[in-house]
């Protein structure tokens, strides 16, 4: 895609580094400097590999996604309890593991799995009770980052001019996996157990082969509390911010949420974001883990190759590419001394001093002016012929894309026929494999590379 330089700004410090906007598939060894393909092929597979993005909504009509979003079994669990389906008209030719056993021994579960496939196999309306999905632009920000980093697609589209004639624009990004479908499963953002349970037997029953979840679940007795012991000295803000008690149901269904991940985590790998905080052990469910099963907590590492200030060390998987954020605290400092507002007094000298990378991850976005980088001119269309075409893509970072990153890579690996099905274990150990030891941190880390050995550009 060339050089990103629309919003690299000259600031009183000097100039921020041009950078490529696909560095980080370079990083992981998928593409060449020219963009091409490193020992792979983009002809897609007869069956292709099917991922699972459990996250916000997405722009299925971006440009980049038109041709990867599986839109006949994309579902919204955020609009109605059981699901609404926004493209389709009726749900009498949905192809599903029907007898899936993924649920035994957990009773809300299967109690769950039985009403939800009598709702799938009704050959009701897609719109369940007549509710309209939650799929606007305006909720998809997040979901269109994601699904573009997995696998968006290489594509020529229509511009407007301001003349009002039209012409061809090429968009060549892509994401990991340009062979992939994605079927995207929206949430509510702070969703109950039951909506949650019912997102990842939905994964099961399409058969996902790979499943991701880009963000946090807020199971009160597994999460790790963003909030912590803040202002210990002021009772009153505790008060606020003490969570309420759940049920015992909903008790027993958080944790059977988990038995639930682990469960089908043992037939396909389940990608997880390790959290933004430095959190110890990462956030829920990417602290679920172990060398015992398919799981994948995913931490950031920064175009310098050290992991991203934001980045938890511990109960990582792997490492993947990201952006990075300044730090300036007992643990470290890690400031960015291009930012015209940088100022060096009171700066103290610090091994960390030039681990900052000002380098993010471009992905897709929604289109118009909804999304991070909407349209500056007004009246935009969400859809068809745009004037220009920066609201198409935009910066990204976080352990979010550091997921999306490589739930792309195993799904490359999938449609290589590089590990077996069936197994979220032996795509796990695949990865393993395909990862390198990196030096920067306390500790060893992994960060996956195709071919070769990862390369960082901002050294």
């Amino acid at each position: 895609m060339g050089k990103y330089e629309q919003d690299i700004v000259a600031t009183g410090q000097g100039n921020y580094p041009d950078y490529d906007a696909l560095w980080h598939l370079q990083t992981l060894g998928v593409l060449d400097a020219r963009h091409a393909p490193l020992d792979w092929s983009p002809r897609p597979p007869v069956k292709p590999t099917r991922v699972a993005v459990i996250d916000t909504s997405v722009a299925v009509e971006h440009p980049n996604l038109k041709n990867t979003i599986n839109t006949e079994l994309t579902i919204d669990f955020f609009s109605a309890r059981l699901g609404s389906f926004p493209y389709r008209g009726a749900l009498d030719a949905l192809d599903l593991n029907w007898d899936t056993n993924i649920a035994d021994g957990l009773p809300h579960t299967v109690r769950i799995l039985t009403e939800f496939i009598d709702r799938l196999s009704s050959g009701s309306a897609a719109r369940h009770n007549r509710v309209q999905p939650c799929v606007r632009p305006d909720f998809s920000g997040h979901g269109t980052c994601i699904a573009g980093l997995v696998g968006a697609r290489p594509c020529i589209t229509e511009q407007r001019l301001s003349s009002g004639r039209t012409a061809s624009l090429a968009l060549p990004y892509t994401g990991v996996d340009p062979t992939c479908e994605i079927v995207q499963i929206s949430t509510n953002f702070d969703p109950e157990p039951e909506g949650m349970i019912l997102a990842f037997l939905y994964a099961e029953l399409i058969q996902a082969d790979v499943v991701l979840l880009p963000r946090t679940i807020s199971d009160p007795s597994r999460m790790i509390p963003e909030l912590g012991d803040v202002m210990l000295g002021d009772q009153s803000v505790r008060d606020l911010v003490r969570q309420v008690a759940a049920s015992p149901i909903q008790d027993e269904m958080w944790s059977e949420l988990a038995q639930l991940i682990v469960n089908v985590s043992q037939n396909r790998p389940v990608v997880c974001a390790a959290g933004n905080a430095n959190e110890e052990g990462a956030i829920y469910p990417a602290n679920l883990a172990t060398d015992h099963n398919g799981i994948i907590s995913v931490g950031a590492v920064n175009a310098k190759g050290f992991p991203s200030s934001y980045s938890g060390r511990q109960n990582i998987t792997v490492f993947a590419p990201s952006n990075d954020a300044e730090a300036f605290d007992a643990s470290q400092v890690r400031l960015d001394e291009q930012n015209s507002e940088y100022d060096p007094i009171g700066v103290p000298v610090s091994n960390d001093n030039d681990k900052f990378s000002s380098f993010d991850v471009i992905s897709t976005d929604v289109p118009g002016p909804a999304g991070y980088s909407g349209s500056t001119f007004v009246g935009m269309p969400q859809t068809g012929e745009m004037r220009e075409y920066g609201s198409y893509f935009s910066r990204f970072g976080g352990t979010s894309a550091a997921s999306a990153l490589v739930a792309g890579f195993m799904s490359l690996g999938r449609s290589m026929g590089e590990y077996p099905t069936n197994s979220g274990n032996a795509a796990k150990s695949w990865l393993l494999s395909k990862s390198h030891e990196q030096q920067g941190c306390d500790m060893p880390f992994g960060v996956p590379c195709w071919s070769g050995a990862p390369s960082f550009p901002d050294t």
